[in-house]
């Protein structure tokens, strides 16, 4: 998600001229801030053209397909429609890059199962499952402080809008690790339009009911391939207002608010 950041490089877009002109920046500038797109289009729509040399436009529109950046999952699909748009026009004499109004988008994002797989087996995400405190009947002994980790994390979309977890839970005993198998089904929500939530989880091993920390852990590391706190301490206000689970893809619909640009500009 932290592709709604890159809003900002299509506003300096505006100055570029009229028309196609102006889109071909703006789809340029989206470019640079991933690291693969396989297919992007933008449309800036202002009637008459020469609105975008005041800095104004009536919306922006950008869809894509196979948008990846790193650590982040691949985004199947994007569509983005922002309400219209004011930037200084002071900014096409040099000025720092200032909105007039907030930014406001609504965006509908798709992830595949197989990419958001890729995304927890990301190393900044596997580290969420690492030195996992935990008491299970798994081997072990003693009052020591036992610890887990979660490896080969995956994940499997059900119908309706559930989900099933899967990894190896591993104990560190001695010079051997010691793993199990463990696979839990969930359904899930958007809690505060910003973080993911697991109802009613079925999650154990064996017979043996798997301890809070490591469901814990394991949503620690699902909220973390959908990270919103960045963007918030950029000033980017990101909202999920529905998220869907069909056959092999998750379907994710929502707004971004911009009310300033300094933090992203650095002005």
């Amino acid at each position: 998600m932290e592709i709604l950041a890159t809003l900002v490089a299509l506003l300096a877009a505006l100055g570029a001229g009229a028309g196609y002109w102006a889109e071909q920046a703006a789809r340029q500038m989206l470019l640079t801030q991933l690291d693969k797109a396989e297919v992007l289009e933008v449309r800036i729509q202002s009637q008459p053209n020469y609105r975008l040399l005041n800095g104004q436009a009536e919306r922006l529109l950008v869809a894509g397909r196979g948008l990846y950046r790193a650590p982040f999952p691949r985004l199947e699909l994007l569509e983005l429609e922002t309400d219209p748009v004011a930037i200084d026009p002071a900014f096409f004499q040099g000025a720092p890059l200032r909105l007039r109004q907030p930014l406001q988008a609504a965006f509908q994002v798709v992830v595949r199962q197989e990419d958001l797989n890729a995304a927890l087996n990301s190393p900044e995400v596997l580290r969420q499952f690492q030195r996992i405190q935990a008491d299970l009947p798994l081997g072990g002994g003693g009052n020591e402080p036992r610890y887990f980790e979660l490896r080969q994390p995956r994940a499997k979309f059900l119908e309706p809008d559930r989900l099933q977890l899967a990894a190896l839970l591993v104990e560190k005993d001695g010079s051997r690790d010691q793993a199990v198998e463990v696979v839990f089904n969930a359904g899930i929500q958007v809690e505060e339009g910003r973080r993911l939530r697991l109802q009613e989880p079925e999650f154990a091993i064996g017979s043996v009911r798997v301890p809070d920390e490591i469901t814990q852990a394991f949503l620690g590391g699902l909220n973390k391939v959908f990270d919103l706190q960045e963007l918030e301490e950029l000033g980017i206000q990101v909202r999920v207002l529905k998220l869907k689970i069909a056959a092999d893809q998750m379907q994710v619909i929502g707004f971004v608010r911009v009310e300033s640009l300094e933090a992203l500009t650095g002005s």
